[in-house]
C-alpha cells in the first residue's frame, strides 16, 4: 500500500505537481505543489485520517462547497477540493510570506494601533463567515498569514457550519478542532451549540497576544490552561500599560461567560476603533511616579510570571524523565498515575503524546447497556484505589502498557472486575462490548465470560482451530470442600445417574460398581483422595477440594446441572496471555493449598486461582487422557501456560476443577468439548536434514545476483539519528524492496549494522510509520552507534498480500512465503555491503518473535550474518515442509548467538521450545547465551537493552 503522499500525488497527478512537505498541525498536513491548469503554485491541505473518517467525503465537500464563497479581502480563498484515492483535501493560494506566529517569534509584540488594525480587518473578515452561518473554530496565528503586511485569514476548509452537529462527532471521539491557548471557555469544555462569540474570543486571545507578548492564559498543561480561563478574565496589567481602554475592551471580549462579552464580530470592531480615539486630558494626566509605578508593576509581574514558567517548565521536565525512567523498567502502571500530573494530552500535541506513548495506550471500552462507570487500578497492587476512566462509551481511555485491574459498575446490574489490556484478553484496543448481566440474572460464584474469537495458545495445541464461541459462565473460584460435600452428602457417590463418561481403563471397559470402588478416600469410603470418613479436615471448608479424578469431577458437574469446561472456555478465561503478571500472583510453586480466592491472580473475567492452587480438569479427551491444566501449588510457574494431560483416573492431591455453564449450545460449542489430538516433537529425538538434503535446501533460496538499483527515497533527521526510506531491486518477480536505514548520529561511518525482522504483528499492520510510531523498539541499538536496517519484507507493512497467519504448515503455499522471506533478508545484506558508509564485515541480525523463530533459517543460509540476537524466541511444535522448518537449520548456525526470553512465554515455552533451540544451535557453548527473565512474551527494556548492547560490542566490537 502506498504511503499518504504517493497516494495524493498519483490521484491528483493530472491536474497538480506535488513538490514537498511544507508543514503539519493537528488538523491537516500541508504540501507545495504545481497548479498545472493555471500554472502557479497552490498549497494542498490534506485532512488527517481521524478528522476525514468523522466527517466523510460527502460531508466535507458540502462543508468546502459553502467555504469556497466566502469572498473577503482578508479571507484566504479556497482554489479547488475533492477527495482522492480516501483522502480529503483542498487548495489554496501559496502565500509567499510568513505567518502572525512567524511574525510574533520575530517581533515578541506588535505596537497597539498595529495590533488593533490587523485585528479589525480579521474580525471583519469573520463577520462576512458568520452571515453565511460558518465558524472558523480554529483561530491561532499559525492561520493568519501575512501578504504585503496584510493579514488573511486560512484554514476555513476544516470549519464546521454553526448550525451543524458534526463539532458534538469530533468530540465524542476524542478529537476536537481548535488549540487551547486560544479556544473559548465553551469550546475547551466540549459544548456543541458554539456561535460566533466563540470565534471572537480566540481572536481576542490573539490581539492579546499581540500586544502582551505572550498568550491571555498559559500553564504546564491544556487542563491548566482551560481551568484558569473558566475562573475569570486573565491579568489585563501587560494590556493596561500599554492601553487602558483596550484593556477594558478585552476584559469583555475574554469573559469566561458568553452572554458577557460582544454579541457580534461588528460590536467587536465597533469597541476595537474606540479603544484606538484619544483619551480624555484628565485620564491623560498622571504624574511620572505614577508612570514609573506602574512601569515597575508590569516588570515585576512579567519576571514573576517568567519564573513561574521555568519552575513549571523544570518540574515538567523533571516529571517526565522520571516517567521514562520507570516505563524503561516496565513500571507502566506507576508511570502513567505519574504522567496524570501532567495532563491528559490534547489530540495533535505530538510532544505530549509522545510521553505518554512511552508508558499508555488509549482504549475503546463498550459496555451493554450503557452509562456504566468505568475504573482502573495497577495488578496486584498494595494499592487498592480505583482511578477513574469515565462513563461508557469510552472512545479515548488511557490505560498502561501492561495488564490492569479493570472495574464497571451500573446500578442494577452485576459489577464487572477483571484484568484487561489493550493488546490482549478483552480486546479493549477493539472496542469488544462488555455486557454487564442484570444483578439478578448471573448466579452466585459465577462470572460472565464474553464471547468472541478464541485462539488457544498453549504448547502443542496451536494447531486447534480458532472459534467464535458464544458467552459463557464460569465460576469465580474452583470448587471448594464445602460445595463438593453436598455432592457426598446427597449420596453422589453411589447414584449411578451422575455418572454418565464410559469407564475406560487399561484398555478394558469397567462396570459402575468397578469403577465406584477405586473412588474412596483415605478410610475406604466414598470421597476424593485426600478426605478421611467421607469427610474433609476442619478448618479446609474454603479449601479447594482435591484428589478428585475426572470422572468425579465430571459427575460433580452432572450433578450441579453444568459442565466442566472445554479447552478453550477455559483459556479465555485463565488469560494465559498476562502469565507473567498473574503467575506471581498465584499460588504456583508455594507450600500448599489456599482458600480459594486468596491470591490475587485476576483473570481477565473475574476468575480467580486459574494459575496455580490445584489443577483444573477440562473436557475434553487427547486419546486415553484429559486435559488438566494451570498447574497446581507444587508445580513448576511454566504450568500455568502448558496444555497438560493426565489419566482420568488419577487423583492426585493437586486435581480439582471448576465449572463452567453453556448459555447457547452452538457448532463452534461442540467442536470445543471435541476429542483433541495433540501434535508433539521431541526435538532431541528427531535428526535434522542430512548434508545432501541441506545442501538441495540452500538452492531452494538462491536468487541471481541483479543489480540492485538502490534508490534513497526520503531521509529525515532526529537527535539520535538520520532516518532514510530507501528501496532496491527483489531477488524475484519485477518488485521492489522497500526498507528503513537508520544511521546513528553518534560513532564514525562505516557503521556496524544490524538487519531486524520483525514479529507477526507487521502481517497485520499497514503501515510501518504506524507501527514504528516516533521512537522504534530497536531505538537503543541506534544510540548505541549502530545501524539499523529494517527491510519491509514480503506481505509485511506496505507489501501486504493478506497472509492469514506467520503459524506454519505443510503446504508448499507456506514453504514459497517463506522464501521470500529468506531472500528479502539476504538482498538486504546485499544492500548493507553496497554502501561504503556501512561496515560490510560487521553485520548482525536480530530477530524479534516470529522474527526470531526463523532466525536459524536465515542467519545459516546468510554467511555474512557475523552474530545473531533472538529475542522471545522458540521452536515451534507445528510441521512445515523441511525445507522451510528452522530445525533443520539451527544445528548449522555456529555464529555467536543470544537468546533472550520470557520465563512464562505462551508462544515459545521454555522447556518445549526454548531449551531444545538453544541446546540445538550448532555454536559453541562458550558462544551463546541464553537468558531469562520473570516476563512472558517480553523482556523488561532496562534488563534487554544492556544485555543486546553488551552483547553487540562483544561480537561485533565496540563502535568508533
Amino acid at each position: 500500500m502506498a504511503d499518504p503522499l504517493d497516494r495524493l500525488a498519483e490521484a491528483l497527478k493530472d491536474r497538480y505537481v506535488l513538490e514537498r512537505e511544507v508543514g503539519a498541525g493537528g488538523m491537516a498536513t500541508v504540501y507545495l505543489a504545481q497548479d498545472l491548469k493555471h500554472h502557479r503554485r497552490v498549497a494542498i491541505k490534506v485532512l488527517r485520517p481521524e478528522l476525514s473518517a468523522i466527517l466523510g467525503a460527502e460531508r466535507f465537500l458540502q462543508e468546502i462547497e459553502v467555504t469556497a464563497n466566502l469572498q473577503h479581502p482578508h479571507i484566504l480563498p479556497l482554489f479547488d477540493s475533492g477527495d482522492a484515492d480516501g483522502l480529503l483535501y483542498y487548495v489554496m493560494p501559496y502565500v509567499e510570506g510568513q505567518s502572525l506566529r512567524q511574525e510574533l517569534t520575530a517581533r515578541t509584540r506588535l505596537g497597539v494601533a498595529e495590533a488593533i488594525a490587523m485585528t479589525t480587518r480579521l474580525a471583519r473578515a469573520l463577520a462576512t463567515a458568520h452571515r453565511e452561518g460558518i465558524l472558523h473554530r480554529d483561530l491561532k496565528p499559525e492561520n493568519v498569514m501575512l501578504r504585503d503586511g496584510e493579514p488573511l485569514l486560512a484554514d476555513f476548509g476544516i470549519a464546521l457550519s454553526s448550525d451543524d452537529t458534526a463539532a458534538g462527532r469530533l468530540t465524542a471521539t476524542g478529537l476536537s478542532i481548535g488549540t487551547p491557548r486560544y479556544m473559548s471557555p465553551e469550546q475547551a469544555t466540549g459544548e456543541r451549540d458554539l456561535d460566533e462569540r466563540s470565534d471572537l474570543y480566540s481572536l481576542a486571545c490573539i490581539l492579546y497576544e499581540m500586544v502582551a507578548g505572550v498568550p491571555p492564559h498559559d500553564g504546564p498543561t491544556p487542563q491548566a490552561i482551560i481551568t484558569a480561563r473558566l475562573l475569570g478574565p486573565p491579568d489585563m496589567a501587560p494590556v493596561r500599560s500599554a492601553s487602558p481602554a483596550l484593556a477594558d475592551v478585552l476584559t469583555r471580549a475574554l469573559a469566561p461567560a458568553r452572554e458577557d462579552r460582544f454579541a457580534s464580530a461588528e460590536a467587536f470592531v465597533t469597541a476595537l476603533e474606540g479603544a484606538l480615539a484619544p483619551e480624555p486630558a484628565g485620564r491623560r494626566r498622571g504624574s511620572l511616579a505614577f508612570a514609573i509605578g506602574a512601569v515597575v508593576v508590569v516588570v515585576a509581574a512579567v519576571a514573576g510570571f517568567l519564573a513561574w514558567r521555568s519552575a513549571a517548565d523544570a518540574r515538567r521536565a523533571d516529571l517526565e524523565a522520571r516517567i521514562a525512567q520507570l516505563g524503561d523498567s516496565a513500571r507502566y502502571s506507576e508511570a502513567l498515575l505519574l504522567a496524570g500530573e501532567l495532563g491528559q494530552p490534547e489530540p495533535g500535541d505530538s510532544a505530549a503524546t509522545a510521553v505518554w506513548r512511552q508508558v499508555a495506550s488509549t482504549v475503546r471500552i463498550v459496555t451493554e447497556p450503557e452509562g456504566a462507570r468505568a475504573f482502573w487500578r495497577p495488578f496486584a497492587s498494595s494499592d487498592t484505589t480505583w482511578h477513574a476512566l469515565g462513563t461508557t462509551p469510552i472512545d479515548r481511555a488511557w490505560v498502561p502498557r501492561q495488564p490492569f485491574h479493570l472495574r464497571i459498575e451500573r446500578a442494577g446490574y452485576a459489577e464487572f472486575v477483571g484484568t484487561a489490556w489493550g493488546m490482549w484478553g478483552i480486546s479493549l484496543a477493539a472496542g469488544d462490548t462488555i455486557r454487564l448481566p442484570a444483578a439478578d440474572e448471573l448466579p452466585d460464584g459465577t462470572v460472565l465470560v464474553g464471547g468472541g474469537r478464541v485462539i488457544v495458545q498453549a504448547p502443542g495445541l496451536e494447531n486447534l482451530p480458532p472459534l467464535d464461541l458464544p458467552e459463557y459462565l464460569i465460576d469465580r473460584y474452583e470448587v471448594t470442600n464445602r460445595r463438593f460435600k453436598a455432592f457426598v452428602d446427597a449420596g453422589g457417590y453411589e447414584d449411578s445417574t451422575w455418572w454418565s463418561a464410559p469407564f475406560e481403563r487399561d484398555g478394558r471397559s469397567l462396570s459402575w460398581e468397578e469403577a465406584r470402588q477405586l473412588f474412596v478416600d483415605r478410610t475406604g469410603r466414598p470421597g476424593p483422595s485426600t478426605w478421611e470418613l467421607g469427610d474433609y479436615p476442619d478448618g479446609q471448608d474454603d479449601l479447594p477440594v482435591g484428589g478428585v479424578s475426572w470422572y468425579e469431577a465430571a459427575a460433580f458437574a452432572r450433578f450441579s446441572g453444568r459442565a466442566l469446561p472445554s479447552v478453550y472456555h477455559w483459556n479465555r478465561a485463565a488469560g494465559t496471555w498476562a502469565a507473567n503478571w498473574i503467575v506471581p500472583a498465584s499460588n504456583l510453586g508455594g507450600t500448599g493449598l489456599a482458600p480459594v480466592g486468596q491470591f490475587s491472580g485476576l483473570g481477565p473475567w473475574g476468575t480467580y486461582d486459574m494459575a496455580g492452587n490445584v489443577r483444573e480438569w477440562c473436557a475434553n479427551q487427547s486419546g486415553t487422557q484429559r486435559f488438566i491444566l494451570g498447574g497446581g501449588w507444587n508445580d513448576a510457574p511454566y504450568m500455568f501456560v502448558d496444555a497438560y494431560g493426565q489419566s482420568p483416573w488419577d487423583r492426585s492431591p493437586t486435581n480439582g476443577f471448576r465449572l463452567a455453564t453453556y448459555l447457547t449450545e452452538t457448532d463452534a460449542v461442540r467442536q470445543a468439548l471435541a476429542p483433541i489430538v495433540r501434535p508433539y516433537r521431541d526435538f532431541f529425538a528427531e535428526r535434522p536434514a542430512s548434508d545432501a538434503e541441506f545442501a538441495v535446501f540452500r538452492r531452494l533460496y538462491a536468487y541471481d545476483q541483479r543489480p540492485l538499483d538502490a534508490a534513497v527515497e526520503q531521509a529525515d533527521t532526529t537527535e539520535d539519528w538520520v532516518r532514510e526510506r530507501v528501496s532496491f531491486t527483489a531477488a524475484y518477480g519485477a518488485e521492489r524492496v522497500p526498507a528503513y536505514l537508520y544511521l546513528p548520529r553518534r560513532g564514525t561511518p562505516p557503521f556496524q549494522t544490524v538487519v531486524f525482522f520483525p514479529g507477526s504483528g507487521a502481517l497485520f499492520q499497514r503501515s510501518f510509520e504506524t507501527a514504528a510510531g516516533g521512537t522504534p523498539a530497536w531505538d537503543y541499538v541506534v544510540k548505541s552507534g549502530r545501524a539499523v536496517v529494517v527491510p519491509i519484507y514480503w506481505g509485511t507493512f506496505e507489501r501486504d498480500r493478506n497472509v492469514p497467519t506467520d503459524q506454519p504448515d505443510t503446504s508448499a503455499a507456506y514453504r514459497e512465503r517463506v522464501t521470500y522471506w529468506v531472500r528479502d533478508f539476504r538482498r538486504s545484506v546485499d544492500y548493507v555491503t553496497s554502501r561504503p558508509d556501512l561496515d560490510s564485515a560487521r553485520i548482525g541480525f536480530m530477530g524479534y518473535s516470529w522474527g526470531g523463530r526463523l532466525g536459524p533459517l536465515l542467519v545459516a543460509l546468510e554467511p555474512r550474518i557475523k552474530t545473531a540476537v533472538l529475542y522471545v524466541a522458540g521452536l515451534k511444535l507445528q510441521r512445515s515442509l523441511p525445507e522451510a522448518d528452522p530445525f533443520n537449520y539451527v544445528s548449522r548456525v555456529k555464529i555467536p548467538v543470544l537468546m533472550a526470553n520470557g520465563r512464562y512465554d505462551f508462544f515459545f515455552p521454555i522447556e518445549t521450545s526454548q531449551i531444545p533451540l538453544y541446546r540445538l544451535l550448532g555454536t559453541p557453548s562458550d558462544r551463546k547465551r541464553h537468558v531469562v527473565y520473570d516476563g512472558s512474551h517480553f523482556v523488561p527494556r532496562a534488563m534487554l537493552v544492556p544485555e543486546v548492547v553488551d552483547w553487540l560490542d562483544q561480537w561485533l566490537g565496540p563502535v568508533r
